[in-house]
């Protein structure tokens, strides 16, 4: 996945600052150090562009309702379901 700057792909890499990218849902993140939690961003932190959308809701709908799984652990889910292969594959 190329991303938005040099900025964003050092800081990723190194993992000194609590920014995360989740290839599966696409997603970006702020990690949160007294709950544990997660913070969507939407915009770079460092050049300020606007981030590609999350695609939570996508991959939950297709995982419950079009291949009525039980959730991300169900050892039925397919390999391209825990990478960003799906979404690649579909043009999201």
């Amino acid at each position: 996945m190329k991303h938005c700057c040099e900025d964003m792909i050092f800081f990723l890499n190194e993992k000194k600052v609590g920014i995360q990218y989740n290839n599966t849902e696409r997603l970006y993140s702020i990690n949160l150090i007294t709950s544990g939690g997660l913070q969507k961003i939407y915009f770079c932190p460092w050049c300020g562009s606007k981030l590609p959308k999350d695609l939570t809701d996508e991959l939950s709908e297709i995982v419950f309702d079009e291949l009525n799984l039980d959730g991300f652990d169900d050892p039925r889910l397919p390999e391209e379901f825990k990478s960003d292969e799906w979404w690649k594959k579909r043009g999201l």
